[in-house]
């Protein structure tokens, strides 16, 4: 398990390293904060920078609204969201495609408290983050993305983060 988290880290950054460096705009779901909210995130040698959240720990999920595992971490996305707000950033981005008003009623029936992207209106972000971790025939959901204050990315990692490991991480992504 450890050498393939090596080999999907080295390989995410060697293809961020052996690219043009892209940027992208997200919007969230979320049309109450528009500006503070849109995600202008453009690559850097060794990471991701997301310009608004500059110095923030950032957890990018790639999950789906019909996917058992995406579902079981929403609650402690939800929890790490409360009781670390100053030092993560969590953007999920529903990768199945699901329309933005759905992906919106999604969020609200399992209340969620952080950044959320409807993937339907992202499509070319998905395929470079599915690229970049080395997945050319579909990504694992969950996908998360750890990446830490500095904007390098620390981990990739398919399938349910438990709990504990969260907790772990965002401190490792912070010091």
């Amino acid at each position: 398990m450890k050498k393939l988290l090596l080999t999907l880290i080295l390989t995410f950054t060697t293809f961020l390293q052996a690219m043009e460096s892209p940027s992208f705009n997200l919007t969230t779901i979320d049309d109450k904060n528009i500006t503070v909210n849109q995600l202008n995130i453009s690559t850097t040698e060794t990471g991701l920078e997301f310009k608004e959240f500059k110095g923030k720990a950032i957890l990018l999920t790639l999950f789906g609204h019909r996917c058992p595992p995406c579902i079981k971490e929403i609650p402690e996305f939800i929890k790490l969201t409360k009781s670390h707000k100053d030092k993560v950033e969590i953007i999920a981005i529903e990768a199945q495609r699901y329309p933005t008003e759905k992906v919106k009623e999604f969020a609200e029936d399992y209340k969620i408290n952080y950044n959320v992207v409807a993937g339907s209106k992202h499509d070319n972000f998905i395929d470079y983050i599915a690229t970049m971790a080395g997945y050319s025939r579909g990504i694992p959901l969950p996908l998360l993305i750890a990446i830490n204050k500095h904007g390098e990315v620390e981990q990739v990692r398919a399938g349910l983060v438990r709990e504990d490991e969260l907790e772990m991480l965002v401190e490792d992504l912070n010091d």
